[in-house]
């Protein structure tokens, strides 16, 4: 498979339909809690932070509680529907937020607009290591001083299976686990080093939470 094709089924994961937005926003309570968790776990390691981006947003969870939590957020996401929906649960929920559609890869932002940025639940769809240095960069760009971004580990029992699947079955999956290692190289290329990298549950859960800071 091209590069071009690749790309082209990562952008399909963008929600663009309403139907699409609204279904992600019934997860099941105790996986978003504990998604949510993990995000706090992360602040902990943060300093000097008032001003979030969310990227992407999806349809505003983690927007919503960074506000919640008293930074200033503003959540992007490419997906039509995702920010109509966003907006939407913005609204509901009572807080501001700014909601904006933006390409994650081309971020229309000045640099260090933000003290920190969120990437959440999107680099598992990233394909190649060429979308994920674009996507790294502008997020570093972006960012003052952290960018935090969720990534999936290729060490946990459900990397392996998928792994096993895909070498007996050649059943591929669309989501692609990450060493921790390659992910520190291409934000070591943007002068960012590693400060503490966070599990969901240590050798069980695939998802991990990486918080990365500014050099100097």
């Amino acid at each position: 498979m091209t590069d071009i094709e690749n790309a082209e089924n990562y952008k399909q994961r963008i929600k663009h339909t309403r139907q699409a937005a609204e279904s992600y926003t019934r997860r099941k309570q105790s996986k978003h809690d504990a998604e949510m968790s993990l995000i706090r776990s992360a602040l902990d390691h943060l300093d000097g932070v008032e001003t979030f981006l969310d990227a992407p947003c999806g349809t505003g969870r983690a927007t919503i509680m960074l506000t919640r939590l008293g930074y200033r957020t503003t959540g992007v996401d490419l997906g039509d529907a995702a920010v109509a929906v966003a907006k939407q649960k913005v609204k509901e929920a009572g807080v501001v937020a700014d909601i904006e559609k933006a390409d994650l890869e081309h971020l229309p932002y000045d640099e260090d607009s933000f003290d920190a940025t969120l990437c959440f639940r999107l680099y598992h769809h990233f394909p190649n290591d060429q979308i994920r240095r674009r996507a790294i960069s502008a997020l570093c760009r972006v960012s003052k001083k952290y960018v935090l971004i969720s990534y999936f580990s290729p060490l946990s029992p459900t990397s392996v299976r998928r792994r096993l699947r895909a070498s007996l079955f050649n059943k591929n999956s669309r989501q692609v686990a990450t060493s921790l290692s390659s992910i520190k190289d291409l934000f070591h290329e943007q002068d960012y080093h590693l400060v503490k990298n966070i599990p969901q549950r240590r050798f069980l859960n695939t998802l991990h939470l990486a918080v990365f800071k500014a050099d100097g």
